[in-house]
């Protein structure tokens, strides 16, 4: 047997996942039915939102790319944040995925920029419950911000929980349109 064929034989077609692989499809067909484009930037996921995107053809008509911003060093070589910024960084939050998701988009000019940042798992009893995790969509209407808690403490669970809960919330975004001029326009989720 040849060494592509064995190759070809132990690579899992599943990928993305059948829930990721239907929401990326979808993201796909509204952003190609606005003309639109997406960049992604992420931590806790450890880039399996870009890893989702990117699976589907045709991806880069509308997908712009992504940063891993997974420690405070990437975020200030890669974010924009001045060592000010990491000084007085807490945590992740929505205000911190709020503020990845908008320099990202200007940065790539991406008409939606999706950003995650959390715990997959927790690293010290300090640490907020693992499972959590803060997302922030920046686009062309407003921006808006979740949190999310998946109640599991299984850290690649989570990463693709994360994944697929961001996903979510892109479509949400792009399909709210313009904002009711009354709504928050930085609103919780789950």
């Amino acid at each position: 047997m040849s060494r592509a064929m064995e190759t070809t034989r132990a690579v899992s077609t599943d990928f993305p996942p059948p829930r990721a692989r239907q929401l990326v499809e979808e993201v796909a067909r509204e952003l190609c039915a606005r003309g639109a484009t997406v960049a992604v930037s992420e931590a806790a996921c450890g880039g399996l939102l870009s890893s989702f995107l990117v699976s589907v053809p045709g991806a880069s008509r509308w997908f712009h790319g992504g940063t891993l911003v997974y420690s405070l060093k990437s975020r200030l070589k890669l974010s924009g944040w001045s060592q000010a910024d990491i000084d007085s960084y807490t945590g992740p939050g929505r205000a911190v995925a709020l503020r990845l998701a908008r320099n990202l988009r200007f940065e790539l000019g991406a008409t939606y920029a999706l950003s995650e940042t959390g715990y997959a798992s927790a690293a010290t009893p300090a640490d907020p419950p693992a499972g959590t995790a803060h997302f922030g969509v920046a686009g062309p209407t407003g921006d808006a911000s979740w949190t999310y808690e998946s109640g599991c403490a299984d850290r690649r669970a989570n990463m693709q929980l994360f994944a697929e809960r961001g996903l979510e919330c892109l479509l949400e975004m792009i399909r709210r349109g313009a904002p009711d001029p009354k709504e928050e326009i930085s609103e919780a989720g789950d």
